[in-house]
């Protein structure tokens, strides 16, 4: 059976046979980190641009052979194609346990993780589509990436509550869309803006992300004291003032350097660390998330510009 005959939505009830290649256990192990992945992303991060036909056919053989899942998201328009993503299934998270010689706690994946509404999927791939980046780029520029996710976040609610500077009694718990390292030495937590956040819930993170790090709340939860918040505008065609608003209200709420603003679709590998495309706030220029000393290195000691 082709490719081509294979059903898009649905299994196939005889699925072409497949042997599992050391890529193919790649594959299945970013899916199960990353929790949600689209086709896209694999390419980025296991196929080169002459081998996009390859990586769907294997994601397609993943899927009729019963270890990875495909969903999609709803349609937004009239026409076109749902956008698919794919989700660790039992059979995938069978040969991942035992290759890499996990118990099922410490693979952390539940059969229902596919299940999820479609407003947190689509918000979950678009963090996706960032740390997809983040991989590509410190790669390229020999600096190690350590990624927290959202889920552990939230294991860690506890520590990152901290006290409302305008509302007494009232506490704020920061949980980041993802928390990274580069180089193991520079801290940055990411907010992924999809524009539906309004201006007094906005300043009032703001103001949490400021007590968390003036408390000393975040150095006792991840040992360090540095911190820069990145807020990424995932659609401008939606609303093309909106980070120029959200540094606004940002500055309103005396949020300073530590906050770093950008569009999502100006992040590439060649412009993500070492081009001058970041807002920060409280700055009237633009700024490189590295500088050019450092960016393509990963072994110099010097500090980022502005830095938090």
């Amino acid at each position: 059976m082709s490719d081509t005959r294979l059903p898009r939505n649905k299994r196939a009830e005889r699925p072409p046979p497949m042997q599992l290649t050391e890529r193919d256990i790649r594959v299945l192990r970013l899916v199960a980190d990353f929790r949600y992945m689209t086709r896209d992303q694999v390419e980025k991060l296991e196929f080169s641009p002459t081998t996009i036909s390859y990586c769907k056919r294997r994601l397609s053989l993943l899927f009729h052979n019963g270890y990875l899942e495909r969903r999609f998201l709803p349609l937004r328009e009239a026409f076109g194609a749902a956008r698919a993503y794919y989700v660790l299934d039992q059979r995938g998270a069978d040969v991942l346990v035992k290759v890499l010689e996990l118990t099922r706690h410490e693979l952390d994946w539940r059969p229902r993780d596919g299940r999820r509404e479609p407003l947190y999927m689509e918000h979950t791939l678009r963090i996706n589509d960032v740390r997809a980046l983040l991989l590509v780029t410190a790669k390229d520029a020999a600096l190690e990436l350590a990624w927290t996710d959202e889920r552990e976040l939230k294991r860690r609610a506890r520590d990152h509550r901290v006290p409302d500077p305008l509302r007494a009694g009232e506490k704020i718990t920061i949980i980041p869309d993802g928390y990274f390292t580069l180089g193991g030495r520079w801290s940055f937590a990411l907010e992924l803006d999809r524009g539906t956040v309004e201006e007094v819930p906005f300043k009032r993170k703001v103001r949490g992300y400021g007590e968390w790090k003036t408390t000393g709340a975040y150095a006792r939860s991840f040992g360090t004291h540095s911190l820069r918040v990145l807020f990424v505008v995932a659609d401008a065609r939606r609303d093309p003032r909106r980070l120029e608003r959200i540094r606004r209200w940002t500055e309103d709420a005396k949020g300073g350097t530590m906050f770093w603003f950008a569009h999502l679709d100006e992040l590439t590998p060649a412009t993500m660390l070492g081009f001058p495309l970041w807002s920060v706030a409280a700055t009237p220029s633009k700024s490189r998330l590295l500088r050019e000393s450092d960016h393509g290195l990963g072994h110099s000691r010097a500090e980022p510009r502005s830095a938090g």
